[in-house]
């Protein structure tokens, strides 16, 4: 008689659990920065592979492992290592096949300089001297939190899929965006329908080809504002989105692309130090009044440097200019 079907199920949950903890374990000791330990993770021939993916680094390919240890001691030794201080592993799915199996999860880690990193990884391990062992290792990066952490990712109905602790302690006192057990929202009905509505347009173009289609149209990755409505002080409700990793983000604080888009729409409009810095303000969704106060200038002036700024763009809104001054560059 052969083993009955709870014997195979179990013996099925030990070798996923196995294959969990050396997958774990290798995490583990590149966080620790040992060696040793990492290389103990792996099968040690000429079928190793370590294959490594990020935008800034683009693709790295080690073939075989004397490669990957080479690189490896190096990273280790010259202390190239992430200084990790938390990581996860998440939805993990586990296949075996004889003395082979393949997994694939989603990581996050955080490091000691507060920056989130998120990646999609896959393992292909053997088994050898009846101890699983990685052959084969990508690293996908998607993000980090330099780039997207002051983003949160949403899908194409605006749930929340993705977050940094910063974004979402952004989230709870946000003049526009709010978390809405676990939905992104805007705080009145009028913003959040246009804001739906971008949001929805934006899962349109979820996907590798979709979004290089927009990049190449537009030359460059597809980010945009998004203007929900006018505030009653005055002032522009203004979201920025952002697509990749076919995830929707909606930037809830910071614009490390704002002064770069301001000084060079300074230039191409001519606009003076002091209407630049009214620009500055009101794409940052400021209503005169509180412009005024920002700059301890009089409305009047305040008014009369926005006046300026219509007859040297051409447009003659608030909505307008916003939409003008965050498309620059």
């Amino acid at each position: 008689m052969g083993p009955s079907q709870d014997e195979l199920d179990n013996s099925d949950a030990n070798e996923h659990a196995a294959i969990a903890q050396v997958i774990r374990a290798e995490t583990l000791a590149y966080k620790s920065k040992d060696f040793a330990a990492w290389a103990d993770c792996f099968v040690q021939n000429e079928d190793t592979h370590d294959v490594l993916v990020s935008n800034v680094a683009g693709l790295s390919v080690f073939q075989g492992w004397p490669a990957v240890a080479t690189h490896m001691e190096r990273v280790f030794r010259d202390g190239l290592t992430t200084d990790l201080v938390d990581f996860g592993q998440e939805n993990m799915r586990i296949k075996t096949s004889g003395d082979m199996a393949w997994a694939v999860f989603d990581s996050w880690s955080e490091t000691a300089s507060g920056a989130s990193l998120r990646s999609f990884d896959v393992r292909i391990l053997e088994r050898v001297s009846g101890h699983w062992k990685i052959v084969f290792n990508a690293f996908v990066q998607r993000e980090i939190d330099g780039a997207l952490g002051n983003f949160v990712g949403v899908d194409e109905k605006g749930k929340i899929i993705w977050a940094s602790r910063t974004a979402l302690s952004a989230l709870d006192d946000h003049p526009v965006l709010t978390n809405s057990s676990g939905w992104l929202r805007a705080s009145n009905a009028e913003w959040n329908t246009a804001l739906q509505s971008a949001i929805a347009h934006a899962g349109r173009h979820h996907g590798f080809f979709e979004t290089h289609r927009i990049a190449d149209e537009f030359g460059g990755p597809a980010r945009y504002p998004v203007v929900l409505g006018q505030r009653e002080d005055g002032g522009i409700a203004v979201v920025h989105i952002a697509i990749r990793d076919c995830i929707t983000y909606v930037r809830v604080c910071g614009d490390e692309d704002l002064e770069r888009r301001l000084q060079l729409a300074g230039s191409v409009f001519g606009l003076s130090p002091g209407q630049l810095r009214v620009a500055r303000e009101i794409a940052l969704g400021q209503g005169l009044q509180a412009i005024a106060e920002s700059l301890s200038v009089s409305v009047t002036t305040a008014r009369t440097h926005l006046s300026r700024i219509y007859d040297k763009t051409g447009v003659r809104t608030q909505t307008a200019l916003v939409r003008l001054l965050l498309s620059v560059g």
